[in-house]
């Protein structure tokens, strides 16, 4: 309710006919002076970046405070979220067959409204924004980091609750086919990608061979991770 005792603010939306561009003002309710009776709406200012998040945390009935993030987060925002998993020896699922062998480190990109994307990357360093990402060296992988679902069950709200999903659909799902693309460098076919993870696992091999990795760049050059993260945006 309008009150002089009470602080109130007004949201103006303007939208751009022409343009179609839609823009925020905030405004002060004042009471009207020489004792009339109402308010008014005073000088407008633009909604910056920290208003718009506040209202949408407001809106959810979330707190937007600050808060600490697992060292694995790499970005967050309400549309994307970000994060990696180092370097470790895991059992693949193979059709009748698990192979323990080691993979790199995986870079998982959630984006709303857009397929689900995993990337690898070479060391075991925090990955940056530069950091060139390379395909899943895994089965059911597609061209842009996509993944065949199968009737697998791929989590769609954008949450951080949903990692554990994500990561268990990548890591857990059975390979059973090479996808549109070539996970592995040298392996042209599906059943030589198992003979490689079966020569990886009868070696002992502790680490994943860099060399085998595949760009996931075009002929336009190298994808980095904050060009993959301003195409979930």
């Amino acid at each position: 309710m309008l009150s002089e005792n009470v602080s109130s603010k007004a949201m103006l939306i303007h939208h751009h006919s022409q343009t179609g561009v839609v823009s925020v003002t905030s405004h002060s309710v004042i009471p009207l002076e020489d004792g009339k009776a109402g308010f008014t709406l005073g000088a407008g200012r633009a909604f910056s970046p920290y208003d718009k998040t506040e209202l949408a945390a407001l809106l959810l009935n979330e707190d937007s405070g600050a808060e600490f993030l697992p060292e694995s987060y790499l970005f967050s925002s309400r549309t994307v979220l970000t994060w990696y998993r180092r370097p470790d020896l895991h059992d693949i699922p193979f059709r009748d067959e698990r192979i323990r062998a080691p993979l790199p480190g995986l870079i998982f990109i959630a984006a709303a409204n857009q397929s689900f994307r995993c990337f690898a990357f070479k060391g075991n360093q925090r990955p940056t924004p530069d950091t060139e990402l390379f395909y899943a060296p895994l089965g059911n992988v597609y061209q842009g980091g996509t993944f065949c679902t199968g009737s697998g069950n791929v989590p769609r709200d954008v949450r951080r609750e949903n990692i554990p999903a994500w990561e268990n659909f990548v890591l857990e799902s059975e390979n059973t086919h090479s996808g549109t693309i070539e996970p592995v460098a040298g392996c042209r076919s599906f059943e030589g990608l198992k003979e490689f993870y079966r020569a990886l696992n009868e070696k002992g091999s502790k680490r994943f061979p860099a060399s085998k990795l595949v760009s996931a760049g075009s002929y336009r050059g190298p994808l980095s991770l904050a060009q993959a993260i301003k195409g979930g945006e």
